[in-house]
């Protein structure tokens, strides 16, 4: 019932194990909050070991729920009532925020945040189980109940609720701590991205725009890709790099057994170039250990060599069931399932190279410019931001 809210509990996970940074977590997070919330929430604070923001009755629940759910750092989260730290009054708001619940039977669960309240837990527990059971003569059960009130005790009020919404958990993002992933059009490396917005980093993505396509529809897909993306951080770019130039000297001067892996090598070059310019100190791919050819130990060993930045592989150790599952829960799964055709699937053999050395791929790259085919794709690579 909107009517009955006032106020949202935040939880979190990790960042309870943080020790002396916790509050610095805690401060990060109430940031994000605020930022992504602007000016529908009215007030964020942190009130012994939780986070609660205060809201009115016009507040846009639906939409304060899909904007929440989104946020890395929060675990989980409920639409609550406040109300003062007095049991009388804590039993008169329990029995009117369930009023028009349909239940047949409940437990009462109360986390005491401050100790300092002189009834413990479990007597709060049963006090109010108790009237609830008068009141509307329902059924305690404590293993399975179709309804658990919950009640937070805080140093400056008491909050009632009986939802827990999962959030994305992890940690809150950290605009210092700046990563460029590689976007495509798959289910893969959008996965990857997420994984890392989940460990507090701030995403910009790169993608290799292939001229041998529709490139209209193949562009709204990507920017589709970004947007849904964006839902997750609090600023987000997207480079467009024209990779048309640069594919047709490697079409010309490199064996098709070993294009993928000179498309690929060249990607990082110009990934890491953009990262950067954006102070960004790792690059993030999407791959997945023998997925596919370009994906062996021995090629992913001599793709990532020479890059100038560290790459991170959150996807690595998973299968593409796994990697669905996660598209399907942030809402990329149905555009990664767009018609697309990417820069690596063009001119390619059916059998490429399963093991390809470093050495082998540098001495094709000496046919190469490498320098200023860099910088001019850098500088024609559109920009467009979320």
């Amino acid at each position: 019932m909107k009517e009955n809210f006032d106020s949202i509990v935040i939880h979190y996970d990790e960042i309870g194990l943080k020790g002396k940074n916790r509050t610095h977590f805690e401060n990060k997070l109430i940031d994000n909050i605020k930022s992504k919330l602007k000016t529908i929430s009215k007030r964020c604070i942190r009130e012994s070991g939780q986070i609660t923001i205060t809201i009115d009755s016009k507040s846009n629940i639906e939409k304060i729920r899909d904007i929440l759910t989104k946020i890395p750092g929060i675990a989980h989260f409920s639409f609550a009532k406040r109300s003062e730290l007095d049991l009388e009054k804590i039993k008169k708001q329990s029995i009117a925020i369930i009023k028009e619940k349909d239940f047949k039977t409940f437990k009462v669960d109360t986390k005491r945040h401050d100790k300092n309240f002189r009834i413990k837990s479990p007597e709060v527990n049963a006090i109010i189980g108790a009237e609830i059971n008068e009141t509307y003569n329902k059924e305690v059960d404590l293993k399975n109940p179709d309804l658990t009130l919950k009640i937070d005790l805080t140093s400056r009020n008491s909050y009632l609720s009986y939802e827990d919404i999962k959030g994305v958990g992890g940690l809150p993002t950290n605009k210092k701590q700046k990563v460029v992933a590689l976007l495509s059009g798959g289910f893969d490396s959008p996965v990857a991205a997420y994984l890392m917005m989940k460990r507090g980093c701030e995403v910009i993505f790169v993608h290799f725009q292939n001229q041998n396509q529709m490139t209209g529809s193949v562009q709204d897909k990507i920017i589709q890709l970004a947007k849904q993306l964006s839902k997750f951080q609090l600023n987000t770019k997207l480079y467009i790099v024209p990779f048309e130039k640069l594919q047709k000297e490697i079409i010309m001067k490199v064996h098709s057994t070993l294009r993928m892996l000179v498309y690929r090598r060249f990607m990082i070059k110009i990934a890491s170039k953009i990262a950067a310019e954006n102070r960004a100190r790792f690059l993030v791919v999407g791959d997945s250990l023998s997925q596919v050819a370009s994906q062996t130990l021995e090629n992913l060993e001599s793709t990532y060599k020479d890059s100038e930045k560290h790459i991170f592989s959150p996807l690595i150790g998973m299968d593409k069931k796994e990697i669905i599952a996660i598209s399907r829960t942030i809402g990329t799964n149905d555009i990664s399932a767009l018609p697309y055709g990417d820069c690596c699937s063009y001119f390619l053999p059916k059998h490429p190279e399963l093991k390809a050395t470093a050495g082998k791929l540098q001495f094709m790259e000496k046919e190469f410019d490498i320098g200023s085919l860099v910088e001019e794709a850098v500088k024609s690579a559109k920009l467009k931001e979320f």
